[in-house]
């Protein structure tokens, strides 16, 4: 192979490795911020809290 094929791989799987990474870490960033709220209860518990308060609202309002 030529060092020009080599090159345009390799950076190819650069790119591919970076945006791949960064999907992956996008996606983690709302489990971390859920985690962090829910403490050292349950995260089901965390959600369940956040799906009645925005019914309440909803009541409330009219």
């Amino acid at each position: 192979m030529r060092l020009k094929t080599k090159v345009a791989i390799f950076m190819a799987a650069v790119l591919i490795t970076f945006f791949g990474f960064s999907l992956i870490a996008s996606s983690s960033v709302d489990m971390i911020k859920v985690g962090k709220e829910a403490g050292y209860g349950f995260i089901s518990n965390i959600s369940a809290k956040a799906d009645t308060a925005a019914h309440y609202t909803n009541l409330i309002k009219g």
